[in-house]
C-alpha cells in the first residue's frame, strides 16, 4: 500500500501549526501508524542504515559480498562471530524480497553458517529471520541471523509451548494450506519442458 496525495496531506495539516518539538512527537505517532511500505515513503529509504552500509557510507566488517547480498559482522553479536546477512535492494520484510533472492539468502546463510563452525569453533548455529516488529525485529531492513552457539552460552532463543485442541490444528493447518500457493517442482517442470522439445521435433521431421 502506498500513500495517497490525500493522506500526504492530511499528514501535513496534522503537523501544521504546531512548535518543532510538537511536531516531530506528533510525526512519530503517525509513523506507528502506517504500512512498512507507506513509512519507507514518507521517510525516504536513505535513513535506512543497512542502505547507507551497501552503499559503502556507513563503515562494516565485510564477510561476504556480491551482486545482490551483503553479510556483516554484528557489531553487537550474540556471540564472536554473529553474522548479518540481507539483500543489497531494500526491503522491510521478508514477503517482499523476491522468491530467487529468497533463494539466494538461505544458501548463502548456509555457506556461512559452515564458514563459522569452522572459523570460531562453534557447536551449532541458528539462522533465523525476525519478521515484523511482533517478531522482535528492530531493524528497518529485511535481514537474516547467523549466529555460532556454544554449550552453556547466554544465548536464548525459546518460547513456552501451548496447548491446542485437535480440531482446531485441523481447522489452522486446513487454511493455511489454502492461502499458500502451491509451487510446481522445477524437475516436473523441466521434464515437461524437454516432452514439449521432443514432441515437436517428431513434428517437424513428418513428411
Amino acid at each position: 500500500m502506498t500513500l495517497t496525495q490525500e493522506k500526504i496531506e492530511q499528514i501535513r495539516n496534522e503537523l501544521e501549526g504546531l512548535s518543532e518539538e510538537e511536531q516531530q512527537k506528533k510525526f512519530q505517532e503517525i509513523i506507528t501508524t502506517l504500512s512498512p511500505e507507506e513509512r519507507e515513503q514518507l521517510v525516504g529509504r536513505q535513513q535506512c542504515p543497512f542502505c547507507l552500509m551497501v552503499k559503502g557510507e556507513i563503515p562494516v566488517k565485510k564477510v561476504y559480498e556480491d551482486d545482490t547480498l551483503l553479510g556483516i559482522l554484528d557489531i553487537r553479536p550474540a556471540n564472536k562471530g554473529h553474522v548479518l546477512l540481507f539483500p543489497k535492494e531494500h526491503h522491510r520484510v521478508m514477503s517482499t524480497v523476491p522468491d530467487q533472492v529468497i533463494g539466494e539468502l538461505f544458501k548463502v546463510a548456509n555457506k556461512l553458517s559452515t564458514a563459522i563452525f569452522e572459523t570460531v569453533g562453534a557447536q551449532g548455529t541458528n539462522i533465523f529471520v525476525a519478521n515484523g516488529p511482533a517478531a522482535g525485529q528492530t531493524a528497518p531492513h529485511m535481514l537474516v541471523n547467523i549466529i555460532p552457539r556454544f554449550a552453556k552460552d547466554n544465548v536464548s532463543i525459546g518460547w513456552n509451548a501451548q496447548t491446542i485442541e485437535d480440531n482446531e490444528l485441523e481447522t489452522l493447518s486446513e487454511n493455511i494450506r489454502k492461502k499458500t500457493p502451491r509451487e510446481k517442482p522445477k524437475i516436473a517442470l523441466e521434464k515437461k519442458e524437454e516432452k514439449i522439445v521432443q514432441q515437436k521435433g517428431k513434428m517437424d521431421r513428418l513428411p
